[in-house]
């Protein structure tokens, strides 16, 4: 089953935390981009070793897609509309938080063989 990511921006622009997925520790790095409007995810390992930079949260995008390191989590991370309307990308004040329209999900090693 797919596991929801909690995110807590509090209303900041910029922040970090620890998330464990499929067992293993990563680093996530959220920003908002103001020049764009698009939140932005730095992944990192659990050294805090950059994976894959800017990845812009959009609705539906499979943010791993074509990522061969071995590092990687082994599922695929995802922005999902909790409304179901798909029709916009999440916006400062609307991601992460439980009860936000947006959030981000994990897709478990397991659910994607």
């Amino acid at each position: 089953m797919s596991e929801f990511v909690p995110c807590t921006p509090g209303g900041q622009a910029a922040w970090s935390q620890v998330t464990s997925l499929d067992g293993v520790t990563f680093t996530l790095d959220f920003a908002w981009s103001q020049r764009d409007g698009h939140w932005r995810l730095d992944l990192a390992d659990a050294e805090g070793v950059l994976i894959r930079a800017g990845m812009v949260l959009g609705t539906g995008t499979l943010l791993l897609a074509g990522l061969t390191d071995s590092r990687r989590p082994a599922g695929e991370l995802v922005v999902v509309d909790t409304t179901g309307a798909n029709d916009l990308d999440p916006g400062f004040a609307d991601f992460g938080a439980p009860g936000a329209r947006f959030v981000l999900m994990y897709a478990t090693q397991a659910e994607l063989a």
